[in-house]
């Protein structure tokens, strides 16, 4: 978002915006690489977002861009929403791609227990 001031000559520096907002989603698939997610809400590709998913008690979290958001054809307001990992911290224990990278079993036993 660029200051109006700056844009009409002035020495005000530049400011950066960020809007937030919470949804629920339910995590469909998952891979090191990123991840399938149905949401009630229509997400904007290319926006960036967080998503975090307990398991087993354990927070994890990490950063995503959304690559796509299709609507389910006869299911009302609902979206299945592609999503990428992005590479914004190390690779560590508390990353939900990080846990997928050294679970040594498949997520959907991981998501029943």
């Amino acid at each position: 978002m660029r200051d109006r001031q700056q844009t009409e000559g002035s020495n005000v520096p530049d400011r950066l915006g960020v809007l937030t907002r919470e949804c629920q989603v339910r995590v469909l698939n998952c891979s090191v690489s990123g991840c399938l997610i149905e949401t009630k809400s229509r997400l904007e590709i290319g926006a960036i977002a967080s998503i975090r998913v307990v398991i087993n008690g354990r927070e994890l979290v990490d950063d995503l861009q959304i690559v796509r958001c299709q609507s389910i054809a006869g299911a009302g307001a609902l979206y299945h929403v592609g999503a990428k990992f992005l590479w914004t911290h190390p690779l560590d224990d508390r990353a939900l791609r990080g846990a997928l990278h050294t679970a040594a079993q498949p997520m959907s036993e991981v998501a029943a227990t």
